[in-house]
């Protein structure tokens, strides 16, 4: 079989529709297809934590005057962290140091079409994560929100 057929597709696909049975479109869509994964080389602030429940995450920022440019993150391989630090890397982007500080658990799961009660923290830990970057970046600057 020649690797021109669609397997991966339909792998991909599959392991999406997968997802999907518990979790919405978009949400399924961020775990299998993450965007602003891994680190970010030109960064401007780094955060990381690992939370109560031994999942970690990191978060890569640039920051122009104040807005920050750019996101990435790295997590474990728990599927619903992926779809939050996702999602949170594109919710930054564009956004002012004290409107990034604004963004809520609440905002991530329901940008992510929503997430089951258990699946919460993970939404918490991408937010504490960035807003451990932010302080990095402030700490590194002298700057405040």
């Amino acid at each position: 079989m020649s690797g021109g057929d669609g397997a991966l597709d339909k792998y991909w696909a599959a392991l999406k529709e997968t997802y999907q049975r518990e979790y919405s479109e978009v949400a399924a869509d961020h775990m299998v297809f993450p965007r602003n994964t891994g680190d970010l080389i030109e960064h401007d602030s780094f955060g990381i934590i690992n939370d109560e429940n031994d999942e970690i995450m990191s978060i890569w920022l640039k920051i122009d005057k104040g807005t920050v440019t750019n996101a990435a993150f790295a997590t474990d391989e728990c599927l619903t962290c992926t779809a939050c630090g996702s999602i949170i890397t594109e919710l930054v982007r564009g956004k002012t140091l004290t409107d990034a500080l604004l963004i809520t658990p609440d905002e991530l799961a329901t940008n992510l079409g929503g997430l089951p009660e258990e699946d919460l923290s993970c939404a918490r830990l991408a937010v504490d994560v960035l807003h451990a970057a932010i302080q990095d970046y402030q700490g590194q600057s002298g700057e405040k929100s």
